[in-house]
């Protein structure tokens, strides 16, 4: 379908480009964006927060949403959240208003990971932190008050490309049990050779220009873009990954990141629920202050367990 009219008006509100002359300023501007997307007035609020040690001793925050009557449930169903915005944005604050309405529309406890971010901290630490923290919260389940079998993951854009890779390493670890993978327009193909990526290159607000340069910004090196864990379209088997809930926007760079992956899950025999999001952008999830069919997206998820 066209894309729709209401986010046709928001796109050409954007034409004045703000200049940003600093990376802390740029992120406090997508942060006010994507608030902005969203409402101010929708719920932000989230019950509780922690911190996890990582590897190398740093400690991250983790945020949980747990859904209004489930507060004292216990053998839960959770999420492990990982934020988009290109390993190099984004942040807890900005993501509030999503993960809240992610917990009350599955009736999971969010759990949602401030991984660090790019370029300060590239390739493997943002995901080497997500990962550490679903393995924090997946051998803690009974302090949660989670079951252990209903721990899935999830994430947009860059963090369903975190999220993506850690299926792959959490493949590895038998203990370990991932229900389910739910990504959001994921960020897969550091090669960018998509097709989708000359056709919606730019005029749909991310730019196949601006992955690129989010690409650049999380690497250490060139060579990394066809490391599996980078680039998880890479890898060599699907087989055993988690089953699998997909949404690509019709009109995004990455759509084929999205297609692909599903192309190769069921080509493996996993189960997956490939949605396209006709008419819709990058960051649709967000977009609950702009169009309708935002909300809609939260009604379309299925985790089947």
């Amino acid at each position: 379908m066209s894309l729709r009219p209401e986010i046709a008006k928001w796109l050409e509100s954007r034409t004045e480009e703000i200049p940003i002359n600093s990376l802390e300023l740029l992120r406090q501007h997508i942060d006010n964006d994507i608030i902005s997307q969203q409402g101010e007035h929708r719920d932000a609020y989230f019950q509780d927060a922690f911190f996890v040690t990582m590897e190398d001793g740093a400690q991250r925050e983790v945020r949980a949403y747990i859904p209004y009557g489930m507060e004292a449930a216990q053998s839960r169903p959770a999420l492990i959240f990982a934020h988009g915005g290109g390993w190099c944005l984004g942040g807890l604050p900005a993501w509030d208003r999503t993960c809240r309405q992610l917990a009350e529309s599955t009736q999971h406890i969010v759990f949602s990971v401030d991984y660090r971010l790019a370029p300060e901290f590239k390739f493997p630490i943002p995901l080497n932190d997500y990962f550490t923290a679903l393995r924090f919260i997946y051998h803690n389940s009974q302090r949660f008050g989670l079951d252990k079998q209903q721990i899935s993951v999830a994430g947009d854009s860059a963090g369903a490309n975190l999220v993506a890779a850690a299926c792959l390493m959490a493949r590895e670890i038998p203990e370990l049990h991932i229900r389910h993978q739910l990504l959001f327009y994921p960020a897969l193909d550091s090669l960018m050779k998509g097709e989708s990526y000359q056709k919606y290159a730019q005029g749909y607000d991310l730019t196949t220009q601006t992955m690129d340069y989010c690409w650049g910004e999380y690497l250490v090196d060139e060579s990394e873009r066809w490391h599996e864990l980078v680039n998880p379209l890479m890898a060599s088997s699907f087989t055993g990954l988690p089953a699998a809930t997909v949404f690509a926007c019709e009109y995004d760079p990455v759509r084929n990141d999205a297609q692909d992956y599903c192309t190769r899950l069921l080509e493996a025999e996993v189960p997956v629920n490939f949605i396209l999001l006709e008419g819709m952008i990058h960051c649709a999830i967000h977009m609950m202050n702009i169009s309708e069919a935002s909300l809609d997206i939260y009604k379309k998820i299925k985790l089947s367990y």
